[in-house]
């Protein structure tokens, strides 16, 4: 099976968009939440969208289902994505667990104060410093209930490979701005991020095909691949 994406849509009046920027504009946030997306700017890091944030939240919230939630999250900003998930979490009785892989000391140091300032207690998550490819293969296969990564094209078939053994069966693996706003849909695009991202899909329709995940793609942020492990 191979995922085929239509022409890119260029109308910016469009209703997918008026749906966007009211969402974005009246998705939940807080004092920390504020802060800990103030400071990734500061550093330059590209943070989820209000929107991508209100579904990583309900992830989190569909997680809590099981006795301890679990997620990891490889990227820069998992100081932002980790409080999103954190409020998906958090019930009057658990907080859930994140574990953030990135290798820089600064981007773990904005994290923590992010999750310091929410309230968490530091047994709710932990850092593997070190990049996040080989970080995610030494974790415990069948332990996590999400994965969120937000990595370079060029990466995202080796992320999948990697990432889909610690997910518990039910568990989803998000791939943050993966479909490049359409850019695997334009024929003419031969660079070589977009041909990776089409290289991840035609992976994941094969994956599909054989029964091991299933595949939605939705237009959060640049657009996200929603990949749940069967």
């Amino acid at each position: 099976m191979t995922f085929k994406l239509g022409p890119v849509n260029v109308n910016s009046g469009s209703a997918l968009d008026a749906v966007r920027a009211y969402v974005n504009d009246t998705a939940a946030s807080d004092d920390a939440l504020t802060e800990a997306r103030t400071a990734a700017a500061e550093f330059g890091l590209a943070c989820p969208d209000p929107m991508t944030g209100e579904f990583l939240s309900f992830l989190g919230a569909r997680a809590s289902a099981g006795p301890q939630p679990s997620a990891v999250v490889m990227s820069p900003a998992c100081g932002v994505i980790g409080l999103h998930l954190f409020a998906g979490f958090r019930s009057d009785t658990i907080d859930g667990h994140v574990t953030c892989i990135d290798p820089e000391v600064q981007h773990q140091q904005l994290a923590r104060q992010a999750f310091t300032a929410q309230g968490l207690r530091s047994s709710s998550f932990r850092f593997v410093p070190t990049a996040p490819l080989d970080g995610i293969t030494r974790l415990a296969t069948d332990s996590y209930d999400i994965v969120v990564a937000d990595v370079d094209a060029e990466l995202l078939t080796a992320t999948v490979d990697a990432a889909l053994p610690s997910l518990r069966a039910g568990g989803v693996l998000v791939l943050l701005d993966s479909l490049l706003d359409g850019a695997p849909g334009d024929p003419a695009r031969t660079d070589r991020q977009t041909l990776a991202a089409r290289a991840a899909q035609d992976r994941l329709g094969e994956l599909s095909e054989a029964g091991t995940v299933a595949v939605s793609r939705l237009p959060l942020g640049a657009g996200a691949t929603i990949i749940t492990r069967r």
